[in-house]
């Protein structure tokens, strides 16, 4: 018993040497643990429909929960790629294959977007939201976009197209989470949808869509490019 502590201690003791060391190896571990933070919040939604009936709820946890999908499949894949040992040109042709992938999937998911997006510009019947999921989801939100933005820039100079993909899908997470909050705040302090509301909540829904829609596009680009390139 006393070798299998001394075992794990080491190994934990290695772990945290590496993420200080390993920057790709410290953000897959933060991206693993923003997963188990997706699914809560996904969780937390499908809590607010039971509790509140709101059907927009329930579609965007749907959303975050495809979202973690993604994640999933990226992490579990370069786990994968390590555990298999495949060769760094092998794993390259594998990371572009998983671009495409995601690239695909991203775009498939901004399209399922659109019904919560709707049920929000369209809600009409006030829910008894307290003040709680206002500043849960604000308090989300601002962590989230902070972080993502920080990320995208610190990868902007790296070529490892597997982390490239896990922070853009993070970067997505807290557009997302804008709409969330947007959605939050309109039911709890703004007592429902009013004409004025309604053209604002549209617009910044609309904005916010075209974005990711356009995110997704550029992926898919860059995707096919990486493909014709490993064609030749």
């Amino acid at each position: 018993f006393g070798e299998i502590q001394m075992e794990r201690k080491e190994r934990a003791g290695n772990a945290l040497k590496r993420m200080k060391k390993d920057y790709v190896f410290r953000a897959f571990v933060f991206s693993a643990l923003s997963f188990f933070v997706t699914v809560v919040f996904t969780g937390y939604n499908v809590f607010l429909w039971i509790v509140y009936r709101a059907v927009w709820n329930i579609g965007i946890a749907v959303y975050y929960a495809l979202l973690s999908g993604i994640r999933a499949y990226v992490i579990f894949s370069e786990r994968k790629y390590h555990r298999v040992q495949f060769g760094e040109e092998e794993k390259e042709n594998k990371r572009k294959k998983l671009v495409f992938v995601q690239s695909i999937f991203l775009l498939v998911i901004d399209f399922a977007l659109i019904a919560p997006i709707s049920l929000m510009v369209l809600q009409k019947k006030p829910i008894a939201f307290s003040s709680i999921p206002a500043i849960a989801t604000a308090a989300y939100t601002t962590c989230k976009i902070v972080i993502a933005v920080r990320n995208i820039v610190k990868i902007r100079k790296k070529r490892h197209l597997s982390l490239k993909i896990l922070r853009t899908v993070s970067f997505v997470d807290a557009l997302v989470s804008v709409l969330t909050l947007q959605y939050t705040l309109i039911i709890t302090f703004g007592g429902g949808m009013d004409k004025d509301m309604f053209v604002l909540c549209a617009f910044s829904s609309f904005g916010i869509w075209v974005v990711l829609i356009g995110l997704s596009l550029k992926s898919l680009v860059r995707s096919i490019k990486l493909r014709q390139e490993n064609c030749r």
